[in-house]
């Protein structure tokens, strides 16, 4: 069925007057004439009754017909803006992984607002991965964007943007005898420590980052422990089991037997991106990589109390 024909019938029915229904769609009275008879035709029903010496008026399928065609239009002026607004990214789903770091930062909260705020329409689900998950779910499509920490792996296919550096920090338990130094800890002093790091592989991530203290302090720092994630450090450092390198964010995470040192002969930084594909994507994920590039990158300082 065609829709201008549609239309064409639902002005004819509201006015009762081919003329002025003409107008107000802009066209010919002769096409809304031919067009509200190419739709009776195809019905096989005539909705409107003609008269030369008296008004026009519905016929009783004409009434019953306006009520279904006027529910038809509006529903397909409905789907059309959904779809504009779709092709806009100003609406849709936006699938976001993150690792549970980028919430300490702020970062991840302050991203989200800012977009949410831009794209009241679209809706934001949020899901915890770890950085190599998030990676398979990008390249499977299962999320669009993600929040991890770099890696040099990572598939040709993804794009990563910095969005955060930040100092790493040293997390001792409170009654630690390094912890009674209020300044900053040499690398060196840490070479009979056991460490724990929040993953299985030392060569990137936070274990990376232990083994550039060791090279900085001139040991190899001992990895005893690998846990899944900051909390499960925190929690070992507190117990007196290791000594931990963490993101100077994790600071906001406060438990009563663990403090944090900055370091004092080695600059090593934590780095937060967000990652996407490069390709196929759809207009929300393109919209909220515009807002990730406007932000840029930031870098944390050190704020001890």
């Amino acid at each position: 069925m065609d829709l201008k024909a549609v239309r064409c019938f639902v002005e004819v029915a509201e006015r009762l007057h081919f003329g002025r229904a003409a107008e107000r769609l802009r066209l010919a009275q002769s096409v809304v004439s031919r067009q509200v008879a190419g739709l009776e035709q195809e019905l096989g029903v005539r909705l409107v009754e003609r008269n030369k010496r008296a008004p026009i008026r519905l016929t009783p399928a004409g009434a019953l017909f306006v009520d279904e065609a006027r529910a038809a239009l509006a529903q397909f002026e409905k789907a059309e803006l959904v779809v504009r607004q779709a092709g806009r990214g100003e609406r849709g789903r936006l699938e976001i992984g993150y690792v549970a770091s980028a919430t300490w930062s702020g970062l991840l909260s302050s991203a989200v607002f800012h977009y949410r705020q831009e794209r009241p329409g679209v809706t934001v689900s949020l899901t915890e991965m770890e950085t190599w998950r998030q990676i398979e779910a990008l390249a499977e499509g299962s999320i669009d964007v993600g929040f991890l920490r770099p890696r040099p792996d990572h598939p040709a296919g993804i794009v990563v943007l910095p969005q955060l550096r930040e100092p790493i920090l040293l997390a001792l338990r409170v009654d630690h005898p390094l912890a009674a130094r209020d300044g900053p800890i040499a690398a060196a002093r840490l070479v009979d420590e056991d460490f724990v790091v929040p993953q299985a592989d030392d060569r990137v991530g936070f274990g990376g980052h232990t083994m550039a203290i060791g090279r900085a302090g001139g040991f190899t720092p001992r990895i005893v422990h690998h846990v899944r994630d900051f909390i499960s450090v925190l929690n070992l450092v507190g117990v007196g089991l290791a000594v931990a390198a963490v993101p100077s964010s994790l600071q906001r995470v406060r438990l009563p037997d663990v403090v944090y040192r900055p370091l004092a002969d080695c600059e090593v930084f934590a780095e937060l991106s967000a990652a996407y594909r490069r390709s196929g994507n759809a207009a929300v994920v393109r919209s909220f990589v515009r807002v990730l590039r406007a932000r840029g990158e930031t870098v944390l300082p050190v704020a001890l109390d």
